[in-house]
């Protein structure tokens, strides 16, 4: 098919026509539309102005307002000067206050510390002393240390005025004719401690330590019933144990070699609940163990025995020493009575020297410086003679005699 150039050139022309009518259209359009739109904008903006305007005048009121309050809050700030330094001061006491408590909590706390670990060492040593007062030993040894620091605490010297485990017979006063000999075994009784007594007296003091029951009756709950009858059991041992200890004591018969002492034997228990126990359970055993010569003792009644001990030897030693005066005024009266009667006897020894002095001296003037004056016409020096010395008083001016002897 055949185009011709004519219509083809027309149609091009009505294209190119229609296409921009087309875009003048779509332009129009576009800037209509882009028209609106900055009106529109222009409006927004016409009213953000309004309203940033608004904005500024309340933000100018509000700094107006501002300012006012700030001059009425000045005013009340100078009123309240006073209670803000007093606030002030406040803080400042309860700063302190709080470092105070911080320093308080750390002391509470260090102590707290501190007890705990003394619990702990306590508990320890607790335990280390209940084992070793299990032992029968170390009984022993602990109630022998008590005596010795007991007795010491009474003021007593050892060797002098008690001995330690010493052989009792080396004390021992030689027995009369009539007295029955001491059996071969009393040479060999060792008491713990032997306490002398002023007049060459002694006491025997044994330490005894009974704490097996005892011990298992303080482990045990009293406030339930089985549990009381059960200490109460374990008590009754204990007093038991206490009362064979008396008649072993009795037995052994310390006394014996001492018959000019208190036949007394001191039973040493070294802790007060042993012996309270003890007679809380049996209430006989303390006139049981008196009867047979065992006075059973705790630290406070051994303490007073011993001080009472003490107290004799010091009214002894004053005693002594009295006597000692006495004696001692009795022989300077003696001496003095025989020194008086020398000083007699000088003096009347001295009187009568005195007179023959007296009668010498006469002799010499009326016997011989007489018949020497005779040569007095011999011309000579060699016989001058000196004129004789005076005569001395007579005893009975010059001689005194104590009154005594007078």
């Amino acid at each position: 098919m055949t185009i011709n150039i004519p219509v083809l050139m027309l149609l091009l022309l009505l294209t190119a026509i229609a296409g921009g009518l087309g875009g003048y259209s779509f332009a129009h359009s576009r800037a209509r539309s882009r028209e609106s739109e900055l009106s529109q904008q222009l409006s927004a903006s016409r009213e953000q102005l309004l309203i940033t305007s608004g904005k500024l005048e309340r933000l100018e009121t509000e700094n107006t307002e501002l300012i006012e309050r700030f001059g009425e809050d000045s005013s009340i700030l100078q009123v309240l000067s006073p209670i803000v330094k007093q606030l002030d001061d406040v803080n400042q006491q309860v700063q302190r206050l709080d470092q105070r408590t911080i320093a308080h909590n750390t002391q509470v706390l260090t102590h707290l510390q501190n007890d705990a670990r003394v619990q702990a060492e306590l508990s320890h040593t607790t335990a280390s002393l209940n084992a070793a007062l299990r032992s029968t030993s170390a009984r022993g040894n602990w109630g022998e240390v008590q005596l010795k620091r007991l007795v010491e605490a009474a003021g007593m010297l050892e060797r002098v005025d008690f001995d330690v485990q010493t052989t009792s017979a080396k004390f021992a006063f030689p027995a009369s004719s009539s007295a029955t000999a001491a059996p071969a075994e009393k040479s060999r009784l060792r008491p713990d401690a032997i306490i002398h007594l002023p007049g060459g007296g002694h006491i025997a003091i044994d330490a005894k330590t009974p704490m097996d029951a005892f011990l298992r009756a303080q482990e045990i709950d009293a406030s339930q019933l089985a549990g009381a009858q059960e200490r109460n059991e374990l008590l009754k041992k204990h007093a038991k144990a206490v009362q064979s200890h008396i008649q072993a004591l009795v037995k052994r018969n310390y006394p014996g070699d001492f018959p000019d002492s208190p036949q007394i034997t001191v039973m040493f228990l070294p802790s007060e609940g042993l012996l309270a126990e003890a007679l809380e359970a049996d209430a006989a055993l303390l006139e049981s163990a008196l009867r047979t010569g065992i006075v059973p003792t705790s630290p406070s009644s051994l303490l007073a025995l011993l001080r009472a001990v003490a107290s004799v030897w010091s009214s002894a030693a004053a005693s002594e020493e009295a006597r000692e005066i006495v004696n001692l005024g009795r022989t300077l009266v003696e001496r003095l009575n025989t020194v008086v009667k020398h000083l007699g006897s000088l003096g009347k020894s001295l009187g009568s020297s005195v007179d023959s002095y007296n009668k010498a001296i006469a002799s010499l003037e009326s016997r011989v410086l007489v018949t020497a004056r005779k040569f007095d016409s011999l011309d000579t020096q060699a016989l001058e003679i000196a004129p004789p010395p005076a005569q001395l008083a007579t005893s009975e001016t010059t001689i005194r005699l104590p009154k005594e002897l007078a």
